[in-house]
């Protein structure tokens, strides 16, 4: 069976038993993980992390949070867990996933024989996110377990979360070898896309992620430093213009692959 890693500070003991108890009365196996506190992370690391940033974070006008910082270190622990256990493939989930039948469906199902080790496959966690922007492919679809997923085309810039994914050996043990020269946020796929360490991406939705996220402690360290940065002048580049060449861009990045969409003759899985 599938093996289950789920990513949860020791302290969030309420989340760990809404979860715990999905996962028991489904009669599926699971390990924690025991997250990386950012607040806990010395200095050290915390600069050392902002100093080696790469990718998305640096275009948005402020440097990772603890938060951040912890969050991306606790995927990697799960990542090196896997290597250690000589793992192929495993179900990387939060402990807020949102979790129903279909999963236990899928976890009980799950044959790797079918899978790409350098393709990421999300289970879904998009709730809430500009899914508009998210371009998917019209031909190239799979089926897993019996759960359809459907390879995205150019989008890795919108698909974010890090909730509820399978990730095989291969891509742990290079993000991993990645981590060790530069940092990047652990839902950075598009930097790693960009690098390509990873493939392409199949996405479905049969996992959720809660819509309320005022009780995030990672959202609520974006909006400070979001601020903090603006109100320091840091954060003023996004001018008027600035929105109108984005906004401008993006619709015809949409039209394009929407088109691209109808022609899929040359774009094999």
């Amino acid at each position: 069976m599938l093996p289950i890693y789920i990513i949860s500070l020791k302290q969030d003991m309420e989340k760990r038993q809404v979860i715990s108890n999905t996962l028991k009365d489904f009669g599926l196996e699971f390990k924690f993980i025991d997250a990386i506190h950012g607040k806990e992370l010395s200095d050290v690391i915390v600069n050392s992390a902002r100093r080696h940033s790469k990718g998305n974070i640096l275009r948005r006008g402020f440097v990772p949070t603890p938060n951040e910082i912890g969050c991306t270190l606790s995927h990697l622990k799960a990542y090196k867990n896997i290597l250690d256990n000589n793992l192929s493939w495993a179900c990387i989930l939060e402990d807020d996933a949102i979790l129903d039948r279909k999963f236990k469906t899928f976890i009980e199902g799950f044959q790797e024989t079918i899978l790409d080790p350098k393709t990421l496959y999300l289970l879904g966690g998009q709730n809430g996110l500009d899914q508009l922007s998210v371009i998917k492919s019209r031909k190239n679809k799979i089926t897993i377990a019996g759960q359809k997923f459907t390879k995205t085309i150019k989008s890795e810039k919108y698909i974010y979360r890090t909730c509820c994914y399978l990730i095989s050996s291969y891509l742990a043990e290079n993000i991993i070898q990645l981590s060790d020269k530069v940092f990047i946020v652990a839902d950075d796929w598009a930097y790693l896309a960009d690098n390509r360490i990873i493939n392409r991406i199949y996405l479905s939705d049969f996992v959720d992620h809660p819509l309320d996220l005022s009780a995030s402690r990672i959202q609520k360290e974006r909006k400070i430093e979001e601020l903090r940065a603006t109100s320091n002048g840091t954060h003023g580049k996004n001018t008027f213009y600035a929105h109108m060449r984005k906004y401008i861009k993006r619709y015809f990045r949409l039209i394009t692959l929407k088109i691209y969409t109808y022609v899929e003759g040359k774009d094999k899985t």
